[in-house]
């Protein structure tokens, strides 16, 4: 990611409602840094954006992985996916933590990354699906993941 993209990813993660709340710390993401994220681009247009944090030596989490409704179903979330994974594998980290509140994404990144359900946690307020009031707690042994085509 550049800094030019961070208004167009902004824009394409409230598609989502995923977009970061800035200058609000008690929000579910209140920042995007342009060093922990990846965009995907058509023709010089956004049209995906994954980041992640790093809470620990060998502790991160994903965030904000979204695709523009447009280009869905093309590989583009996997793609991304793989990136930021492969980013944090390059840090060291050794466990991936995400939260998400969609069933189908949970079942993806179940069955196409290997993570587990550990848990559930109240969402801090509306963010992602309005309907939703608690995130799905997904963990990966990235230590020991592989990627796949």
């Amino acid at each position: 990611m550049r800094d030019a993209d961070i208004e167009p990813a902004m824009d394409l993660l409230e598609t989502w409602n995923m977009a970061p709340q800035t200058g609000n710390t008690d929000a579910e993401r209140s920042t995007i840094r342009v060093d922990n994220s990846f965009v995907a681009e058509d023709s010089g247009a956004v049209v995906g954006v994954a980041s992640y944090i790093v809470h620990s030596e060998t502790l991160g989490e994903t965030a904000s992985l979204a695709v523009d409704p447009d280009y869905r179903g093309q590989g583009i979330g996997y793609r991304l996916q793989v990136r930021r994974l492969e980013a944090m594998a390059s840090l060291g980290i050794e466990t991936v933590r995400t939260e998400t509140d969609r069933p189908e994404t949970i079942e993806w990144y179940v069955e196409h990354f290997g993570y587990e359900r550990v848990g559930t946690t109240p969402k801090k307020h509306e963010f992602s699906l309005s309907d939703v009031e608690e995130w799905t707690i997904l963990e990966l042994d990235l230590a020991a993941w592989e990627p796949s085509d």
